[in-house]
């Protein structure tokens, strides 16, 4: 019989490839071909909770034995694993069962193998035997007859294995390469889950998505070890931003197991290491280590390797196999002995220095002198490793060195000004560096400084980037009152390259609130900026006059201003300038949604990148490239550059605009989940996304929820973006299409469940009469957006006949897959062709139309990838018996009867659903195609529907909201 293979965690993720490597094992020894796999892993790395996952999915009766080696250590039990599998069998075995395999006699293993061929020959047996590195002689010994046995039954055995318990002089070693010689034996080394599988199983064991910052914390710590991942957020609250600041004690026991084996020398050898903090190699631990000789210092780093709680890594230097253990190793020191460690390592890395040493020893030396509790000598040293990282890209560590250094600064004579310089030092290297969030700390605090020493110009300029930073990290949108604040505190010298700073950037505010002062306070600051021939100043007016020019549809003039723009941000070496600008340079020529506008930030993107730029900023191009490479349907390139912006250090502005195009793009091609993590990881990072002007926050908002079937959070997204204060938002034409697609679903949702949709067409009505057509965003209207703007109105238009159910629904359609197509929005035209093939089909009842209609949208879907509109598609052609090329498999589950239906009536609608003519289903129900039409014309009276098509599709649409019902 076939035993439950119960996983270690009842949540599993991922590992597909794995999967289907087990189970095509499993496969082929069901077809009388024996198969032997080894499956190597960390300790919690998921080895049995796979071969658990793939045999439960095995739909085959099996035999499932399943037995574990164990680390005894006084004592040895022959066979223990097979003993303990037929001990778990769930019945019992007898004599009158062809013969117990007795594993107690001398010839246990030729008994066990002969009842195997007699178990095999009457279903498949798989033989799990777990932990093998433990296993004793007389286990490997049978484990290599059965597999040495013949290759005609079928029988699988599965091995699983430490990795990193099995060193070189392990005994295993030879068993393993013995069995590697043999035939039909296959590998598998299980590596840890990438964080977007941590976050799965995170959100697996919470049970609701877990916020962004806990998944990366939990991923840094546990390095993508499900058990470790599981001991980590185990008792954390739903809303818990990080990992416990102190290791549960059930962690720090699964991750010191291997060190606790160790002998008491080897694990205070073990505890040192860890306090070093970095892979080190013996004589500089012999140096920490004091009087002990060099000889059994390496002794004991191989006992260590050999217990897989260290290994050897690059440079014969030892580390931990887990970097876990380092951190658990030395939280479970007491103060004084971790203090005292961390001034021996200091003392002796300082007496190895010499003039010529690397940045990196330098630093070392700092941080211990911290960690031992010398304030006097942690400042010297944070600052002498602050100067040793100028010379390097080190800029991370310069920053977290200046800001010890900071904390460490005593108060005295003199302290304030070395306290300022700090400041400053911080801001600069954080500013070349892209560090948002360090550059606003210095600033914030020299603004404090400024303001208390009666610097007005100081503090003006410190206003204006104080805002740009705040915008870049997602706290604040450009702010009116904030810049008119700097303009009157720069008025002390209205000649100063602060003043035309400030007055660029209340021109920059005003445009976005719409005030009419804003192009004027723009020339007059190009004015004084080329007065005060500054030209940072003079790119942040220049892009603000570019911006205006655009607002009032000027394109030969915002053109000039924001090329001039980018030129003065160059010679400025002003990154943020640099982006700032040439997006309203490129704003002035064409849409964003559009290929010119993708091939210009690709062009300016390389250009930065050749200059040296941050990678912060480039990874914000990236992003902005991969918006239009997503619009105009190039997903592969469009996926590559959202890889460069999400896989690099690109600050929260960088990271949310990627974000918002990656949920989009999940969201488009059905991946619900990633989708929404993407969002959630968005609003994480900018709290007040709908204020964010520049940013389609309310737009992807919308559509992730529609694909999530919510349409209600879809309106109520899309009609914040609509109704929102100040100018546009960023894709503010999909608003309107989105907000009638929803009232639309919902209209129908009433309807299907035999209700009225009259409040909602009231909801309809409201916005038709509010908004009339879609919205334009603000620029230049090229001729690429007036086509763009004719397809958002169409779309719009199709909604709505598509929930009032207008005998000019299949026109409005078909307009607007025309309209998409001439505008080149590939999405847009694909979901068109859907809903018009639907039209067609249906209340068209133009067969020919629809079905050329199905098949061009079946194309264009497959190539985008638009998974959700290609289901639906297929789904139609089956309901419609349209023959598309790649007919999809039929229906395996009836769907969900509607309420209020005869017993018949409901057999007659299963039938439908699944395409079955009148005379199939005459036949299969014994009953003539008369009845079956008068059961047809009582379910289209019942539902409100027009034929079989729209029947059928009622019947799907109620068996996937209301799967229950089945």
């Amino acid at each position: 019989m076939a035993r439950p293979f119960e996983p270690p965690s009842p949540v599993f993720v991922g590992r597909a490839r794995e999967l289907e490597l087990i189970r095509g094992l499993l496969d082929r020894s069901a077809a009388e071909e024996a198969q032997t796999l080894i499956v190597s892993g960390d300790a919690g790395v998921g080895k049995t909770a796979l071969i658990a996952r793939a045999c439960g999915l095995d739909g085959r009766p099996t035999t499932t034995l399943i037995g574990a080696c164990l680390p005894l250590a006084s004592m040895s039990i022959p066979l223990l694993p097979i003993r303990s599998a037929l001990r778990d069998i769930g019945e019992p075995i007898d004599s009158a069962d062809a013969g117990h395999p007795d594993v107690d006699g001398r010839d246990a293993t030729i008994r066990f193998d002969g009842w195997l061929d007699r178990r095999c020959a009457t279903q498949p047996v798989v033989l799990v035997v777990d932990d093998v590195q433990w296993a004793d002689r007389s286990t490997l010994d049978a484990l290599m007859y059965l597999v040495a046995g013949p290759a005609r039954r079928r029988l699988s055995v599965i091995a699983t294995l430490r990795s990193g318990e099995v060193g070189l002089g392990h005994p295993l070693q030879r068993w393993l390469a013995d069995i590697r010689r043999l035939p039909r034996t296959s590998e598998l080394e299980l590596e840890p889950l990438d964080r977007a599988g941590t976050a799965a199983q995170i959100e697996g064991l919470m049970g609701v998505p877990p916020h962004q910052t806990l998944i990366d914390d939990v991923h840094r710590h546990g390095r993508g070890n499900p058990y470790f991942t599981r001991l980590l957020v185990g008792g954390l609250p739903p809303d818990a931003r990080s990992a416990p600041t102190e290791f549960p004690a059930t962690l720090s026991s699964a991750v010191l197991q291997s060190w606790s084996l160790l002998s008491a020398p080897t694990r205070r050898l073990a505890t040192v290491l860890a306090v070093g903090g970095r892979p080190m190699r013996a004589d500089e631990l012999a140096e920490v280590m004091g009087d002990e000789a060099l000889a059994p210092i390496r002794g004991r780093l191989d006992e260590a390797v050999a217990g897989g709680a260290i290994e050897v890594v690059e440079g014969g230097a030892y580390w931990f196999h887990h970097p876990l253990n380092a951190e658990v190793l030395e939280a479970q020191l007491l103060a004084d002995e971790r203090r005292e460690l961390h001034r021996r390592f200091a003392d002796a890395i300082e007496a190895r220095l010499n003039d010529g040493a690397a940045a990196a020893t330098i630093v070392a030396v700092a941080d211990h002198r911290e960690e031992s509790g010398d304030a006097s000598s942690a400042l010297d040293w944070a600052m002498r490793a602050a100067d040793a990282l100028d010379a390097t890209d080190g800029w991370a560590e310069q920053l977290r060195l200046l800001r010890r250094a900071r904390a460490l600064l005593p108060d005295g004579p003199g302290a304030e000004a070395r306290r300022g310089a700090l400041l400053r030092r911080q801001r600069s290297i954080a500013a070349a560096a892209g560090a948002t969030l360090d550059e606003l700390e210095a600033v914030e605090a020299l603004l404090v400084r400024a303001d208390s020493d009666g610097e007005p110009l100081v503090a003006a300029e410190l206003m204006v980037r104080r805002m740009h930073l705040r915008f870049m990290a997602g706290r604040g949108f450009i702010e009116v009152g904030a810049m008119r604040e700097a303009v009157r505190r720069a008025n002390a010298d209205p000649s100063s390259a602060e003043y035309a700073l400030a007055l660029a950037e209340l021109a920059h505010a005003e445009l976005w609130a719409e005030l009419p002062d804003a192009a004027a306070h723009a020339r007059a600051a190009i004015v004084v900026a080329r007065g005060a021939n500054d030209p940072r100043a003079l790119s942040h007016a220049l892009a603000a006059a570019s911006m205006a020019a655009t607002f009032a549809e000027d394109l030969p003039l915002a053109s000039s201003y924001g090329r001039e723009a980018v030129e003065a941000a160059l010679s400025a070496h002003d990154w943020m300038a640099f982006v700032h600008a040439l997006l309203w340079e490129a704003n002035a020529v064409e849409t964003w949604a559009s290929e010119w506008f993708a091939e210009r930030m690709a062009e300016r993107r390389l250009e930065l990148v050749a200059r040296g730029g941050p990678q912060a900023y480039v990874a914000w191009l990236s992003a902005s490239e991969a918006s239009s490479l997503l619009v105009i349907g190039r997903g592969a390139e469009c996926e590559e550059r959202l890889r460069v912006a999400l896989g690099s250090n690109a600050g929260p502005l960088g990271d949310v605009a990627a974000r918002l195009t990656a949920a989009r793009f999940a969201s488009l091609q059905g991946r619900r989940a990633e989708a929404q993590g993407h969002l959630l990881r968005a609003d994480e990072l900018f709290a007040d996304g709908s204020a964010f002007l520049a940013f389609e926050f309310d737009a992807v908002r919308a559509e992730v929820r529609l694909g999530g079937g919510d349409p209600r959070g879809a309106f109520e997204a899309a009609m914040a973006g609509a109704t929102g204060e100040g100018t546009r938002p960023t894709m503010c034409e999909w608003l309107l299409p989105l907000a009638a697609r929803a009232l639309a679903d919902l209209a129908r949702a009433a309807r299907d469940d035999g209700g009225d949709a009259g409040e909602v067409l009231a909801e309809l009505d409201a916005l038709a009469e509010r908004f009339p057509g879609a919205l334009r965003d603000i620029g230049v209207v090229t001729p690429l957006v007036a086509r763009q703007m004719t397809a958002f109105d169409a779309l719009y238009a199709a909604e709505q006949a598509r929930a009032r159910i207008r005998e000019d629904e299949p026109a409005a359609w078909t307009a607007a897959v025309e309209a998409c197509a001439a505008a080149g929005l590939p999405w847009e035209e694909a979901y068109a062709r859907w809903r018009a093939a639907d039209a067609l089909l249906g209340r068209g009842r133009d067969r020919l139309r629809g079905a050329e209609m199905l098949r061009d949208g079946l194309v264009l879907a497959r190539r985008l990838g638009a998974g959700p509109v290609e289901d639906e598609m297929l789904g139609l052609a089956e309901r419609a018996r349209i023959p598309v090329g790649e007919p999809p498999d039929a229906a395996s589950d009836a769907p969900a009867a509607l309420p209020g239906l005869t017993d018949r009536e409901r057999e007659v609608l299963e039938l439908i659903a699944v395409g079955r003519t009148y005379g199939e289903i005459a036949r299969t129900l014994m009953i003539s195609e008369k009845t079956v039409s008068t059961h047809v014309s009582h379910l289209l009276a019942k539902t409100g529907t027009a034929n079989r098509v729209e029947l059928a599709g009622l019947a799907h649409r109620v068996a996937r909201e209301r799967p229950d019902d089945r």
